[in-house]
């Protein structure tokens, strides 16, 4: 798939994950998130990192992909409240956003054509209603939508806790590969035996996990799995 990357044109990370779900024919749920993360890590790694603003916004949106990602594939993984007010928020975001850019499309779309008769003339007294001019257009519309979204602020340690995990994962693929090259055959449930508590056990289980699916995706290492809810043994491919 081929990706556009405008920033500048307000091609942000919402628009681009609405691209990604309208492209097949989805809807905003939790399933149809998970469906296209891959698509929306790889559209990450073409952006120009330098730009710190508005990656740090790409990074947030993709690590709560990764995270829901995890859960459909990693048995026995659960949701913390924190957890699952990301989700919704997420789905609550691009559910406004949606709504959002579709009424600017659908203004952009009527004022556009040319009326060819005089409409009866309606009293809106007492009503307060919106007539959008010339001077409105579709890009001015979606900036309003934009800047609706900003209203959903993020507080900065989330932001930042996201980027520092993001920058974890690629050291987990870094050590991952490491163990793999050193012995025949690891598992999974053994690159979490660091964990002194359940909570650290997890986030272990779920960036390996993450870190094992890209190394899987390049071809650098092979998994299997002899049950639904057994280990996953890893091994490096010579």
């Amino acid at each position: 798939m081929e990706f556009n990357v405008k920033l500048d044109r307000f091609e942000g990370p919402y628009t681009k994950l609405l691209d990604l779900i309208s492209d097949r024919k989805l809807s905003i749920t939790e399933i149809s998130l998970v469906t296209v993360a891959d698509d929306y890590i790889n559209y990450i790694k073409a952006l120009d990192t330098k730009n710190h603003a508005d990656i740090s916004q790409f990074i947030l949106v993709a690590s709560t992909l990764m995270l829901m990602k995890a859960k459909s594939l990693l048995p026995g993984i659960v949701y913390t409240e924190e957890e699952e007010k990301q989700v919704h928020a997420l789905e609550h975001k691009l559910e406004i956003y949606k709504i959002l850019l579709d009424a600017s499309n659908n203004v952009r779309h009527v004022y556009d054509k040319n009326i060819l008769y005089e409409r009866e003339r309606i009293s809106y007294k007492g009503n307060a209603i919106f007539i959008p001019d010339e001077r409105v257009t579709k890009e001015m519309l979606q900036s309003i939508a934009l800047l609706t979204l900003s209203t959903f602020t993020i507080p900065k340690k989330i932001l930042n806790v996201s980027v520092e995990q993001a920058i974890r994962i690629e050291l987990v693929i870094e050590n991952l590969l490491k163990r793999v090259s050193n012995a025949p055959t690891v598992t999974l449930n053994s690159l979490a035996e660091v964990a002194t508590n359940f909570a650290e056990r997890k986030k272990l289980l779920i960036v390996n996990f993450i870190a094992l699916l890209e190394l899987i995706r390049k071809g650098s290492i092979s998994a299997s799995q002899t049950t639904k809810t057994g280990d996953i043994y890893i091994s490096s491919i010579s």
